[in-house]
């Protein structure tokens, strides 16, 4: 064959490059954040929410060195989103992944194993840099704040830094636990009590000295100081050495943990049992005798305590629920007049005027946030509807969860007036116990009905966290419950609270567990505003229904 007669060559393919590993798995990583609106409402609103709270209630005047006071606010808010995105969410959607195995199959894969925790961490660090440039954002355009361009490579090593630190903690709590819910109670469980202590909720607080060294010893106050120090307009470059020290041991101290430590199988899930339980060689175990079925109708208190035991069952299985509404209270409780001071508020001492605040915001939490959440997952899974093909009424199923609520309330409650009276030296009237009741049967009736109105509202369970969470927690500072002093806020701030049931839900408590004044301690002007929330919420029941998606 002539070289004219050979074949012709076909002309090369053109190949496509493919994406990088890290630049693909972290681009899906922030997709998956953008799709959690709970995630990004502490990362990127509470924040943003918190900084106009707090420049609304203390006033954002020109302070000696010729800034406003919101200068100084948006460096410890932006430590917070940051902490969140690095330690908290990081943490819980990586455990997340290893629970449902995606870890393990990422392994499994061509790519190195280090590309997909690499990407997450990128991942956090994008929404932590976006976290700051928003509250620096808006801190410029609304709240005077300037940027002190000199000071910009300290804050941007600091942010570095603290980025590093907080997701090799994180990633060695993952290391340490078995689920994303253990990870994510943990998590949050340690960072907002360490917030208050950590010149971040509150800056310059004089705390005991046992507090004081608590926070000293651990790498957020130092991270909270770092940031600080750059949006500081006096001289010198912004650098703290010795803090960024400190986190870096830190730093490295999580990321020798999660390297020795770290497993990229599930654990504590159905599926990694059954994969490493051995395989049984010996007779067939013997047949578990039967149970005689009971048939017939049930009756309508059978069916109730049925739902009740199933709510309280599935509360009790959810340690981040029982955490904010039961424990969280009690750390509030204990943790505010110690870091604001025992001195009288509003004439009485801080612990009793906390008091009914707190437990208003644990009733708040048990029916408006958690029991919501679980009737609209749910919902989602189809549960309501097969149950209108069942003898269970509708009706009983939610007299289940409401039920469920009011034991979770009064345990709260219990728990709060406990450590107030045997700690705190707080002193309840019992002859207003009947007025503490008579609140908090009704609170526990409104914030259900209101989380069930949000249920019938809103169509996905990850929203309506982001939606209850996001409207109870900027009330809490405008309704008597998180806010301690006698400086009341601006006047449009508290028509604002005037115009919600939490504050009245406080002012009632306040009333039947104050020692002063005569009466039985039944505030009636507040006790109908609640109860006029109530029936609204539960018209919009009525309209809506629960069971439509």
């Amino acid at each position: 064959m002539t070289t004219d007669e050979r074949p012709a060559t076909p002309p090369a393919q053109p190949t496509r490059s493919l994406p990088h590993p890290v630049r693909a798995l972290t681009a899906h990583a922030l997709r998956g954040f953008t799709r959690s609106p709970g995630s990004a409402f502490f990362t990127l609103i509470f924040p943003l929410a918190f900084l106009s709270i707090v420049s609304a209630v203390v006033g954002n005047e020109m302070t000696g060195a010729g800034v406003p006071v919101a200068q100084f606010l948006v460096a410890p808010f932006a430590v917070f989103g940051v902490a969140e995105a690095t330690f908290v969410v990081l943490a819980t959607d990586t455990a997340g992944l290893r629970e449902r195995g995606v870890l393990m199959r990422l392994r499994g894969t061509p790519g190195p194993v280090w590309t997909v925790l690499a990407a997450r961490v990128a991942a956090m660090a994008v929404v932590s840099a976006a976290a700051t440039a928003l509250l620096t954002g808006v801190g410029a355009g609304f709240y005077g704040v300037h940027l002190v361009w000199r000071k910009t490579p300290a804050l941007l090593l600091t942010l570095a830094v603290g980025i590093g630190c907080f997701s090799a903690l994180g990633l060695a709590l993952v290391a340490l636990t078995r689920t994303a819910l253990i990870a994510q109670t943990l998590t949050q469980g340690l960072l907002i009590p360490l917030a208050f202590i950590s010149d971040v909720f509150i800056v310059g607080a004089d705390l005991p000295a046992w507090l004081d060294r608590i926070g000293s010893a651990l790498p957020l106050r130092h991270f909270a100081r770092a940031m600080a120090q750059t949006f500081d307009p006096a001289g010198g470059y912004g650098f703290r050495p010795a803090d960024l020290l400190m986190m870096a041991a830190w730093g490295l101290l999580g990321a020798v943990v999660a390297l020795r430590r770290f497993g990229w199988m599930p654990r504590g899930s159905r599926s990694a049992d059954v994969a490493t339980a051995p395989v049984r060689t010996g007779p067939a175990p013997a047949a578990p005798e039967l149970r005689p079925v009971r048939t017939g109708r049930r009756t309508a208190p059978a069916l109730l305590l049925g739902q009740i035991r199933y709510a309280l069952t599935s509360q009790w299985r959810d340690p981040l629920a029982v955490f904010f509404a039961v424990i969280f209270p009690v750390l509030l409780l204990g943790l505010f007049p110690t870091v604001f001071g025992a001195g009288p508020v509003h004439g009485l001492t801080a612990a009793q005027y906390l008091l009914p605040g707190l437990t208003a915001y644990a009733i708040a939490v048990a029916g408006y946030v958690n029991m919501p959440e679980d009737v609209a997952q749910a919902r989602g899974s189809g549960v309501l509807k097969r149950l209108l093909g069942t003898p269970l009424a509708l009706r009983w199923y939610v007299a289940g969860r409401i039920f469920a609520v009011l034991v979770v309330s009064v345990l709260s409650t219990v728990l709060l007036c406990a450590v107030a009276v045997l700690f705190l030296d707080v002193r309840i009237d019992v002859a207003r116990w009947p007025a503490l009741a008579v609140g908090l049967v009704l609170g526990v009736s409104c914030f259900a009905c209101l989380g069930l109105a949000a249920v019938a509202l809103l169509r996905s369970a990850t929203s309506l966290v982001a939606v209850t969470l996001g409207t109870l927690l900027p009330l809490s500072f405008v309704s008597d419950v998180f806010m301690v002093g006698d400086v009341p806020p601006p006047g449009w701030l508290a028509a604002v609270g005037n115009l919600f049931p939490l504050k009245h839900l406080a002012a009632a408590l306040l009333a039947a567990t104050s020692p002063a004044g005569p009466g039985t301690g039944i505030a009636t002007g507040h006790l109908a505003v609640v109860a006029a929330w109530t029936v609204a919420g539960l018209l919009v029941v009525r309209l809506r229904g629960l069971h439509r998606d």
